[in-house]
């Protein structure tokens, strides 16, 4: 396997396991501190996976463009 395509699978595997974690419900039992970190931790998350995702269109360019 070329390190392109090699790449592209890890950065699969890890947005799989991100979008699990988005997924996760998160229990916070009305707690105001615990909703406030279970909503900073999806805000993360979605931009952590927009670049991934970014990252993988960059990937997946420089091999086309090689």
């Amino acid at each position: 396997m070329d390190a392109g395509k090699a790449i592209i699978k890890e950065l699969d595997s890890r947005l799989k396991k991100l979008e699990k974690h988005y997924s996760d419900k998160k229990d916070t039992d009305g707690n105001s501190q615990a909703e406030m970190n279970a909503a900073e931790s999806k805000l993360i998350n979605a931009a952590l996976a927009n670049e991934l995702r970014s990252l993988k269109e960059f990937v997946h360019e420089s091999m086309r463009n090689s």
